[in-house]
């Protein structure tokens, strides 16, 4: 029987059928390195170096001995030698095993659509994508391989270009090129494979053809639709507001919509949470932009998982969509950027960008500048790059990391990314972002801790005016001023707070849902109503705490049935049981009433009604009353 070893994605074993078989991950990469070798054979210490690194030698040939003491029980369980061991030497008894990446070195007469086609789709899940592997041999030569095979799809590419006839051939060079210039943005004759399919297949050339394989390669992330739309064919503006529930509304700001989606998981867990976290920071610096209206992070997020991305694309009103990818390389990670102009699925920039810490504020830069230049219009150095940190890479990394666990409402992890914080600071104490999360981190223990510490709001006030005063400019620093505030009491000077941050970033969508909800508790429901509606407008697929605000803002206004909607479309719907408990009551109905009464005590059966009306900061008595009188007609006491 002879079985197959899969090796672009998940390395496994497979047999004929598809069907799985189970054998120790080294051991695979270790037949992986002599099928592409060739030599069928390396010494014991070549192989224990590649597979563990040469840092440790001794400890190395120790581990190998392990694993052929595996291998030999394993071959012996399944009845099939795929590896022979000498004293000395690590061989492959290759007459049962064969490999997918034969397909890349067999040269048959005459290339076809249809080889091309099946090694592209070995390349797009990326070969051993899943490895993780402590060796820098080996890390070499991942590399060394991954750019043979790219070698031999651009050798296939080349011979049957010139030879697509049908729309179906077109389609299949169309995806190659991009998937070549995904890896080698500046390939000058791949590029104008692309433009000669395209116009085939009837689009629109709008980007510049380079003029020929031997010109000089133009640098892809200057390259800029020249005459991209920013509308529809049909003259309506794709850029228009939203309304609740997420459809466009009949009128429009007008403005082009951008999405910046996410890198799906790739490699490290460290490297996910920084790529991440980095397309998040700059679609924030994009909120400052009145050239473009930006989809808020959390939305984007949530687009990036839709399985139909199209039509999500469509029902949001996106016109232009920045598609990311994380890739491992020899030494790091790489993240791959491109923008798509929804209207005609054109690809109008691309680059790759270096994820190492010295290459990370550059690829922000990089990226933020070449989407400016692509929508048209030039967004100022000072609203894309608000932090001096150049020199700080390091400090900027820890930062990303921070952000990351900042966005779980747990107390471990809001102290683990205050410690990320204050590691940022200790290195650049100049880096405002990093100072008003820290703000945030206090509030949040105060708020979850529940005990009334005011020297928890106290520290957060003051890291909040600290961040204001490093740059006054970042809207950040004001919406956590203006949200510690609020906590304290302080209505007016939460109040204007959140008015700077707003004025200073109008598309951020936290500082408006955050003003929204200062509004709310400061007595003024309609305006906080109408404020978190606009918040939704930018943020679409929003989180639970916008539903909430604007649940509260309908309560006070009187309106119970939409706050009871509202309520009905959070996903996690128990913070808000007090709130539905006092709707149904206010409706008559004091049996569903009650149901949220039970719900409340079987997770807090020591509330008291009293205690946590004094934590809830209404302005006016006449709303706090309102709220206490439906809670008590709930059932509460």
């Amino acid at each position: 029987m002879t079985l197959i070893l899969q090796t672009f994605g998940r390395l496994r074993l497979e047999d004929a059928t598809g069907e799985e078989i189970a054998f120790p991950e080294k051991a695979l990469l270790a037949a992986c390195f002599l099928l592409a070798s060739r030599q069928r054979s390396e010494t014991r210490q070549a192989m224990a170096c590649f597979l563990w690194g040469d840092n440790d030698k001794a400890g190395a040939l120790v581990n190998l001995r392990k694993l052929i003491s595996r291998i030999r029980e394993r071959q012996q369980q399944i009845g099939i030698e795929i590896f022979r061991f000498t004293a000395t030497e690590v061989k492959l008894a290759g007459e049962h095993l064969a490999v997918d990446f034969r397909l890349f070195d067999d040269r048959p007469d005459g290339q076809s659509i249809a080889r091309l086609r099946e090694m592209a789709q070995k390349i797009g899940v990326e070969f051993l994508g899943w490895l993780q592997v402590d060796s820098g041999l080996f890390d070499t030569w991942l590399l060394e391989r991954r750019e043979y095979f790219l070698d031999r799809l651009r050798e296939v590419f080349a011979e049957v270009a010139p030879r697509a006839k049908s729309p179906t051939d077109f389609g299949t060079i169309k995806h190659v090129a991009l998937l070549l210039l995904e890896r080698r943005p500046l390939d000058a004759f791949v590029r104008n494979a692309l433009e000669g399919a395209r116009a085939a297949k009837g689009q629109s050339v709008s980007a510049p053809a380079v003029a020929g394989a031997g010109a000089p390669a133009t640098r892809s992330a200057d390259i800029v639709v020249a005459g991209a739309p920013l509308v529809f064919a049909g003259g309506a503006a794709r850029g228009s507001a939203l309304q609740a529930d997420g459809n466009p509304s009949p009128e429009g700001a007008g403005l082009p919509r951008l999405v910046l989606l996410p890198p799906p998981p790739s490699g490290s867990g460290e490297c996910n949470a920084v790529g991440g976290a980095l397309i998040e920071d700059i679609t924030i610096a994009f909120c400052s932009s009145r050239a473009v209206s930006v989809v808020a992070p959390y939305t984007s997020q949530q687009i990036s998982l839709q399985s139909d991305k199209a039509a999500t694309f469509n029902k949001h009103a996106i016109n232009y969509i920045l598609d990311t990818r994380l890739t491992s390389e020899a030494g790091g990670h790489s993240i791959f950027a491109q923008l798509v102009y929804f209207g005609s699925d054109e690809v109008i920039w691309a680059d790759r960008f270096d994820l190492r810490k010295a290459g990370l504020l550059s690829c922000r830069m990089e990226i933020a500048n070449a989407i400016s230049r692509a929508v048209g219009r030039e967004v100022s150095r000072n609203e894309t790059v608000r932090w001096n940190m150049e020199g700080d890479p390091k400090a900027y990394r820890t930062y990303l990391l921070g952000t990351r666990f900042s966005k779980f409402i747990s107390l471990p992890e809001v102290r683990r990314s205050r410690k990320l914080f204050r590691e940022a600071l200790s290195i650049n104490g100049q880096m405002a972002a990093a100072m008003s999360s820290l703000a945030r981190t206090y509030f949040m223990e105060w708020l979850l801790t529940a005990r009334g510490d005011s020297e928890l709001l106290r520290i957060a006030e003051q890291r909040a005016c600290q961040a204001i005063e490093i740059d006054e400019t970042s809207a950040a620093g004001h919406r956590e001023l203006g949200v510690i505030r609020l906590y304290r009491r302080d209505f007016d000077g939460s109040l204007e707070a959140l008015d700077k941050a707003e004025a200073l970033s109008p598309q951020f969508a936290n500082v408006i849902a955050s003003y929204a909800d200062t509004l709310v508790q400061a007595s003024r429901p309609e305006e906080g109503l109408a404020k978190i509606m606009r918040g939704m407008e930018l943020n679409p697929l929003c989180p639970d705490d916008y539903f909430w605000t604007a649940a509260g803002a309908s309560y006070s206004i009187g309106d119970y049935e939409q706050a009871l909607s509202f309520i009905q479309r959070m996903k996690d719907r128990t913070p808000a049981d007090r709130l539905a408990a006092a709707s149904w009551a206010m409706l008559g109905n004091r049996g569903k009433a009650r149901q949220f009464v039970r719900k409340t005590l079987e997770t807090h059966p020591d509330f008291d009604l009293d205690k946590w009306l004094l934590m809830v900061p209404f302005r006016e008595e006449w709303q706090k009353t309102h709220y206490h009188e439906g809670l008590l007609m709930a059932g509460y006491e």
